[in-house]
């Protein structure tokens, strides 16, 4: 950062997405003012809040932002709770706003049962991942697969490895094989979304749980484009409708994802704020 810019004080929001309350989903950092910033540096600052993402509103116009997302090690093209949460610091107050994301434009309504709804960018459905591969990559045995939902992988900005389970009892024991996970995903940034149709509650659809074993183990609270992959991969399978997915809950962090599996496909989840103020850099 360049030292004429240490004075400058950017606004930052950081809420709870993905949250049927506060203190629960997943948490994400909203910094404003900061177009003077290099990449490096909206890094470092990602890295000094250490959530799951922290954005970057670069610019603000008429009900639209554009807005760059990043892990405290990487940038990413497009991520759920990123995009619903900053549209709703930006916009709540709006019926609509939309984010000029690195992967597009992705368009975000706000309904008056306090749900956020994005339509997400389209998800590129990968190959099938074989059942004694899925089932070895997870720790646990082929027949502990749901066979109704074959392992698949799925790309929309994050690339994933979709793979469905049998019981809610098999998805609290899954358990990444760091060498299996090195054979599959082959050096690359893959991500692991097992899920059960078998919830944590009964007025739920699905449990889920999303595994980042890459430089170190990472569980996600709550994961908006892997719940886009799922709902891509459901629809692929001729299941569609409105569905409820949990997640976090291995982490003390509950979650509630919203999915409408028709044409387009969207995501949504509530959002709620906890902490407001500025970084002096």
């Amino acid at each position: 950062m360049e030292e004429a810019n240490r004075s400058l004080a950017m606004r930052c929001s950081i809420v709870d997405v993905f949250a049927e309350r506060p203190l629960a989903g997943n948490q994400l950092a909203v910094v404003r003012d900061c177009a003077h910033l290099d990449s490096a540096s909206m890094q470092a600052v990602a890295r000094e809040m250490n959530f799951s993402e922290t954005t970057f509103v670069l610019e603000e116009r008429e009900g639209e932002a554009r807005v760059r997302i990043f892990t405290p090690d990487r940038e990413l093209p497009f991520a759920g709770h990123p995009t619903l949460g900053t549209s709703w610091v930006l916009g709540r107050d709006r019926g609509a706003y939309t984010l000029d994301l690195a992967a597009g434009r992705v368009p975000v309504t706000f309904e008056a049962d306090g749900v956020v709804w994005m339509e997400p960018p389209a998800v590129d459905l990968g190959d099938p991942l074989p059942p004694h591969r899925a089932a070895a990559l997870i720790g646990l045995h082929e027949f502990d697969l749901d066979d109704r939902f074959p392992s698949r992988f799925a790309t929309v900005g994050p690339w994933f490895v979709l793979i469905g389970v049998q019981t809610l009892e098999a998805l609290r024991c899954i358990a990444v094989d760091p060498v299996v996970y090195e054979e599959v995903s082959e050096g690359g940034w893959l991500a692991v979304f097992a899920f059960a149709d078998e919830p944590y509650n009964d007025d739920a659809d699905f449990a889920a749980r999303m595994l980042i074993p890459f430089d170190g183990l990472r569980e996600d609270p709550a994961t908006g484009s892997a719940n886009t992959a799922f709902a891509a991969h459901l629809r692929s399978l001729g299941i569609e409708g409105r569905f409820v997915v949990e997640q976090g809950f291995e982490i003390d962090r509950p979650s509630r994802l919203y999915l409408d599996v028709d044409e387009p496909i969207r995501v949504g989840g509530k959002v709620h704020p906890v902490l407001t103020g500025t970084f002096d850099l």
